[in-house]
């Protein structure tokens, strides 16, 4: 065992105090993390020094280079030992979660490890460098190192090389197939998604100590579904961005399913819309901010308008278009469409998401589909849509936001749902 040991860590790249810059972001190594960490627990910086395995010197360098990268001093020193500034408890909250999250990895891959559950979690965590992270994430991203290099900045064959140093040191398989068909196992795709989370926990990290600065120009991403588009999400970011004028805010459309996967790896921060009744995944929570029910919806001068009592024959007699399957709507279409005759199949439907295109298409058909009165706002507001006068019953569903269970928000991100549940009361 020690001879396989020495074997891998031969294959290891040599440890380097420098700072990784991948796609226009420092991030700190994670071996002055684990120093630092180190440090904290310990109140002693030569005691940390001694547990990652580096001399005092080099330790003090990794500590002075972490104080450069988050603009400050971190550890203040009180005799023999040190304790962290305000500043330093900021990094020091943010190390521990990323060193969580890469020993849950660690344990995970070491019960499939073909060396040993004990040797391949401390291969891990000891081993794994940003740049490896930084390289499977990219990868998982984008589906092959070519494309991954690409939005790394780097040359290919580094990346490549930097998520194969990774999968030696789990000593699990991180990919299969061969090169143009390469995908990630489930291990990789498990450290993928971890991998996420951390450079996600050390972005938090960095706009945290920004706003003990005073500089509140962090980043909130959000994912949104189709019926907090039109008003809601609007009016909280234009609230967030008169509070937080330096913010910045990227929104993200998407059908549940993709936003829920991307919520879970730290690739969004929120997801806003109709709340699923049935279980959520784990790891999720949800929080209701209002109920919403739902209309069928046609152009203001459709001929079902001048009906004074509308069956579901009627309604039968017009094209539709509908939601994806599987979605909160399509189930209250179906139940609404198992009351209408058999040859209403025939007319032909339109199937879409897109509350640009079903607008577009309404205005220039004599179509239905069913919306929330709050996605037409505008357009009613205008004369152009119009709600038909019939009631779907049970169409009634919460809308809110869901978010990691783990998650902890930076304040820019608490203005941000903050003014998510304002602009909810409205």
């Amino acid at each position: 065992m020690p001879e396989l040991v020495q074997r891998v860590e031969q294959a290891l790249p040599e440890f380097s105090d420098a700072v990784v810059d991948y796609g226009m972001q420092s991030y700190p190594n994670l071996r002055h993390i684990r120093l630092f960490d180190a440090a904290v627990v310990l109140g002693s910086l030569s005691r940390a020094a001694e547990a990652v395995h580096i001399s005092q010197p080099a330790a003090s360098q990794a500590i002075s280079k972490l104080e450069a990268l988050f603009g400050g001093l971190l550890l203040n020193r009180q005799g023999a030992g040190v304790f962290p500034t305000e500043r330093g408890a900021i990094l020091a909250r943010r190390a521990r979660r990323s060193l969580e999250l890469l020993r849950e990895a660690s344990v995970s891959l070491a019960r499939q490890s073909r060396i040993g559950k004990g040797l391949a979690a401390d291969l891990l965590e000891v081993h794994a460098t940003i740049a490896q992270l930084r390289a499977l994430a990219a990868f998982a991203d984008a589906g092959s190192f070519l494309a991954a290099a690409r939005l790394l900045g780097q040359a290919e064959p580094s990346v490549q090389r930097a998520a194969r140093q990774l999968e030696r040191v789990g000593a699990v398989p991180l990919f299969d197939g061969a090169y143009r068909s390469l995908r990630l196992t489930p291990s990789g795709a498990m450290l993928a998604s971890r991998a996420h989370l951390i450079l996600r926990e050390l972005d938090s990290a960095r706009e945290e100590v920004r706003e003990y600065e005073g500089l509140f120009d962090g980043r909130v991403v959000i994912g949104t579904l189709p019926l907090v588009r039109t008003r809601i999400i609007p009016a909280a970011v234009a609230k967030l961005c008169s509070l937080r004028p330096q913010a910045s805010v990227e929104i993200l459309d998407g059908d549940y399913d993709s936003l829920a996967g991307a919520l879970l790896t730290g690739k969004i921060d929120l997801l806003v819309g109709a709340l699923r009744r049935q279980t959520v995944e784990k790891g999720l929570v949800q929080e209701t901010l209002f109920s919403d029910g739902v209309s069928i919806i046609a152009r203001a001068d459709h001929p079902l308008l001048a009906k004074r009592r509308i069956t579901h024959r009627d309604l039968a007699d017009y094209p539709w278009v509908l939601p994806r399957e599987g979605t909160p709507t399509r189930a209250i279409f179906n139940a609404l469409a198992e009351q209408f005759p058999a040859e209403w199949r025939s007319k032909g439907t339109i199937v879409t998401g897109s509350l640009v295109a079903i607008r577009g298409i309404l205005l220039q058909t004599d179509r239905l589909t069913i919306l929330s009165r709050q996605q037409i706002e505008y357009d009613e507001r205008a004369g152009l849509l119009s709600v038909v006068s019939f009631a779907l019953p049970h169409s009634e569903r919460p809308i809110g936001m869901t978010r990691r269970s783990n998650w902890e928000p930076t304040a820019l991100q608490r203005d941000f749902i903050e003014a998510l549940r304002e602009a909810s009361c409205i």
